[in-house]
């Protein structure tokens, strides 16, 4: 089974939303609805598809799909 993308995810976190799959820069605010609350879930729904934890530090600084990117990359997971 292949892992959804960031974009996949953050889909599923807003469905009634248009995801431009052109855009890497997204992040928190960067969608309707899109605030510290469903970025933390959103973060756990990545978590969850990707088979990662993230520490309380690495939460506070990952503010949109380029930091998650760079840290699933650290952590050996390519997407």
């Amino acid at each position: 089974m292949t892992q959804p993308s960031l974009h996949d995810l953050l889909g599923q976190q807003f469905p009634n939303v248009a995801i431009d799959t052109d855009r890497h820069d997204l992040m928190v605010g960067g969608l309707p609805d899109w605030d510290s609350l469903a970025h933390f879930n959103f973060l756990m729904r990545v978590e969850e598809a990707y088979g990662v934890r993230f520490d309380v530090d690495e939460m506070a600084e990952l503010k949109g799909l380029e930091g998650i990117a760079a840290s699933l990359a650290k952590k050996g997971i390519k997407i």
